[in-house]
């Protein structure tokens, strides 16, 4: 029996180790590596979980709702339905959520740097830095925060990962108060551009009347007639008054010629009214009639009382609307409904340390492989 202390023990050693280096090195060290850091040194991450959906309350979206199933029954898929009017803004707020503007925002209020840079971390899982670039601290939170939109249930889910269980709740809790913020923007934006359109409307509305108004008060000055309509009633009514006296004096005379001279008195005093009423009536007529008179007038008063009642309506109507729309303003449209809150995790879940082993044990044994078949191949070329 050999001695494992003898010469030949050894290097037998040495040469099994040196026929096994490839693997040794490239298979195995990596491999015990990776199962020495994650077993003793990994510092543990806390996870936090949410969930949110966007909501439209807007009246378009509602029958969509109703119609594709109520939320009494549906759980959490009658919620997304409901909310699937706001799809857009529920697209605008995950990219948000994941954007530089979000970390600055978390930096500001929570000191990002400061809860991935704790003394007890190791160095290979904390933020190395002490004061990133904005890009090597968006690339760093991005690794530990994920928003992952379900299209099948319109519902976002946010996880978000930190060394401490109270900071990775923080996190996750200021990041739906962000989503909040900046759908109450899309809201305040949207509301301001309907009220600002409206406000337009009314002013250009009630710039009409004012000067319709000022046109109908030349009109009146000009003509001297405050309403051609009445004064035209007024004038035709007078005229065919005039004439019903004119026919009642031909006829008195007439009676009055049957039984007295025409030289009479009262012959010459009824003839003389007859041709008073003969002549007024021409006269209003001849009023009537001219030039500049009422009936010429009418066209053009008529003309401004059209113009006058579409300006009042259109004056009305935009008002109206704007008042809808200051309404509408004070009600949210567009709102985050929270699935999930975030919760206080108790124990860590990353890094799972058998997968991140036999991860590193398949990717080394990969490349073993083909390294060895890179080298198989070479040395047949070459012979």
């Amino acid at each position: 029996m050999i001695n494992a202390d003898t010469p030949d023990a050894e290097s037998g050693m040495m040469v099994f180790l040196r026929r096994r280096a490839p693997v040794l090195i490239v298979v195995v060290l990596p491999t015990v590596l990776a199962l020495l850091y994650y077993l003793l040194l990994a510092s543990g991450q806390y996870e936090s979980e949410a969930a949110f959906v966007v909501k439209d309350s807007r009246p378009s979206t509602r029958s969509a709702a109703s119609g594709g199933g109520g939320m009494m029954g549906g759980g959490v898929m009658g919620m997304a339905m409901a909310g699937g009017g706001g799809l857009a803004e529920g697209f605008a707020v995950n990219t948000y959520m994941k954007s530089h503007d979000a970390v600055d925002a978390l930096q500001k209020r929570l000191n990002l740097v400061a809860m991935y840079r704790h003394a007890d971390t190791d160095i290979l899982s904390r933020l190395f830095y002490a004061d990133p670039t904005p890009e090597r601290l968006l690339w760093y939170y991005q690794n530990h925060v994920d928003v992952v939109f379900h299209e099948d249930t319109g519902v976002t889910s946010l996880d978000v990962r930190a060394f401490r269980p109270d900071e990775a709740k923080k996190i996750a809790e200021e990041l739906l108060k962000l989503g909040e913020e900046r759908i109450n923007e899309f809201n305040e934006q949207v509301a301001q551009n309907t009220i600002k359109v409206a406000d337009v409307e009314v002013s250009a509305a009630e710039n009409r009347v004012r000067e319709i108004q000022a046109r109908m008060t030349a009109f009146r000055q000009k003509s001297g007639d405050i309403d051609p309509s009445k004064s035209s009633v007024v004038g035709i009514s007078l005229i065919g008054q005039l004439q019903t006296e004119l026919a009642q004096a031909d006829t008195q005379l007439t009676q009055m010629l049957r039984n007295l001279a025409p030289s009479s008195p009262q012959v010459q005093t009824l003839k003389l009214r007859i041709n008073a009423l003969d002549t007024q009536i021409k006269d209003q007529q001849m009023h009537v009639h001219e030039k500049g008179g009422v009936s010429v007038n009418m066209a053009e008063y008529d003309q401004l009382m059209l113009e006058r009642e579409f300006a009042q309506s259109a004056y009305v109507s935009s008002a109206t609307q704007l008042e809808t729309a200051r309404a509408a303003a004070l009600q949210q449209q567009v709102y985050v409904v929270r699935v999930v809150q975030p919760n206080l995790p108790g124990m860590p879940t990353y890094p799972h340390t058998f997968l991140m082993v036999l991860a590193v044990l398949v990717g080394s044994s990969l490349t073993f492989m083909i390294g060895r078949l890179l080298i198989t191949g070479m040395r047949e070329h070459a012979i």
